[in-house]
Parts: structure tokens; C-alpha cells; sequence
């Protein structure tokens, strides 16, 4: 599932790309979508003219003057961007497309589980935000019993961070992902807290994780290059060296990978 960075990178492109275009069309393609796209929310765009697009946390929005678009990559969701026309049924696994005239932006979605439309959930702070410090990572952990890195990727904890970047934060920390997140100390939080940092600017900056043959590709299908710079992450052993290990009991419903020697 795209995280902050692969959104960011998404974000990014489509305002260089799209904004100040007009929206001439709009193909709502395949009703067969875990939550089916708002057609009216998506017709209800056309003729209006994109002022930009913003990022919270994971979800993206695109901005036309009085209206927005709320949309989320669920599991293997992608915006790409062709200058073909809309209405090519020869792409598989398109929900919609919005044209631009001369330009179609594509929602490509094979698991079906992208979310288009709808109201923002409560998020946290985001890592490069100016909220989010030490003290914050303190109030936000005090006396909590749940593993360390159930909270990172809680969205109403704090935005933005999924499976990748929690976990190589946390081996940057020196932390294991199953510890009780109430019981990390001062000097603990800080380490985390320079590390949540340290991997969302990386992935920002490397534009985003591309790890295998369904994962991030930027709205032009080109790949990130933060899978480059993993340390543990989809690895047997880790850049220390070490082999690698897997928690006994799942995580937010997944096994978590960590270093025996360098996580405590």
C-alpha cells in the first residue's frame, strides 16, 4: 500500500501536470469497486478547472475551485497519466478516467480496494510536521500497552506511515517493533523520532518505494528508489549484517521483520 512518500511523489507530479487544465470528460468504467466511485461527485467536475492537488496523510485530493476529490490507492491502486484519450477498454482494472483534453488521468485499481470520494478521517500529526516531536511521541505512548509499531502505522496516531518506512524506522531506532510502546524512554523517543524523520525525508526524496511487479509506480510509471536504500525491509538479512527475524505474533494483522542484535 502506497505510504506518505509514493502519495507525495503522486502529488507532486499531477500539480506540475494538471493544474490549470479543464476537465472535458469524465469515464466511470467498471462498477465492480469495493466502494463503487461517486458519479455524480466525478461528472460534477467536469467543465471545472484544477487549481491543484494536497496530500494528507495518505489520502490524496484533487482541488477544482469550489469542489475537491478525495481519493486513496487502497492496496494496489495507481493514477497514471497517458495522452490518449478516455475510454480505452483495453486498460485492465480501470475504475475511472478524467480528461483533460489531451491528457487522461487513469484510476488503475487490480485489487479493487482504492477508496475515490468521501471525507477525510482524523489524522496525527505527519513526521515532517512541526507537531510532531519527542514530547508528542511521549503523550501519544503514555501508558499505552500495544506494540510500538501498531501505533507508527495508526492514522489517528500519526499520518502518513505504513509497513515500509515503521519498519525501518523503527531498525534505525534500535527498537523492536513488539515492544510496549509505553515503556520506550526519553532517549528512545528521540532516536525514533530522528528516525520516522530521517526515512520519510529519504523516501520523499528517492520518490518513493518500489519493491515488486504491483507495487508504487509515479503517475508516468516510473519506479522509486527508496527500496534501494532498505535496510531490513524485505530483506532475509539485514545491512548490519544479521540475519533476520519475525515477531511470534502478528502486528496490525502482519508478521513484523526486526533484528535480534540491533533491536531492543
Amino acid at each position: 500500500m502506497p505510504e506518505l512518500p509514493e502519495v507525495e511523489t503522486v502529488r507532486r507530479v499531477l500539480e506540475t501536470e494538471l493544474t490549470g487544465r479543464t476537465i472535458t470528460e469524465i469515464v466511470v468504467r467498471t462498477p465492480t469497486f469495493y466502494r463503487p466511485p461517486p458519479r455524480a461527485a466525478l461528472t460534477g467536475l467536469i467543465g471545472k478547472t484544477v487549481t491543484g492537488f494536497s496530500r494528507r496523510g495518505k489520502f490524496l485530493s484533487l482541488l477544482a475551485g469550489e469542489r475537491s476529490l478525495v481519493l486513496h490507492l487502497g492496496m494496489s491502486g495507481r493514477l497514471t497519466l497517458t495522452d490518449r484519450p478516455a475510454g480505452n477498454r483495453s486498460v485492465k482494472h480501470c475504475r475511472f478516467e478524467i480528461g483533460f483534453g489531451g491528457k487522461t488521468l487513469r484510476f488503475v485499481d487490480p485489487r479493487r480496494f482504492g477508496r475515490v470520494g468521501g471525507p477525510l478521517p482524523k489524522f496525527g500529526p505527519e513526521p515532517l510536521d512541526p507537531a510532531f516531536t519527542p514530547d508528542f511521541l511521549k503523550a501519544a505512548f503514555q501508558g499505552r500497552k500495544a506494540a510500538i509499531k501498531a501505533l507508527l502505522m495508526d492514522q489517528g496516531v500519526l499520518a502518513g506511515l505504513g509497513n515500509i518506512y515503521a519498519t525501518e524506522a523503527l531498525f534505525r531506532a534500535g527498537i523492536r517493533p513488539s515492544r510496549p510502546a509505553g515503556r520506550l524512554r526519553r532517549a528512545e523517543l528521540e532516536s525514533l523520532h530522528e528516525a520516522i524523520r530521517f526515512v520519510i525525508r529519504e523516501g520523499i526524496r528517492l520518490r518513493g518505494s518500489t519493491l515488486d511487479d504491483e507495487a508504487f509506480l509515479d503517475p508516468y510509471g516510473k519506479p522509486g528508489g527508496f527500496q534501494n536504500r532498505v535496510c531490513i525491509y524485505g530483506r532475509r538479512e539485514g545491512a548490519c549484517g544479521h540475519s533476520l527475524a519475525k515477531t511470534k505474533r502478528p502486528i496490525a494483522s502482519r508478521s513484523a521483520v526486526y533484528c535480534p542484535v540491533c533491536q531492543k
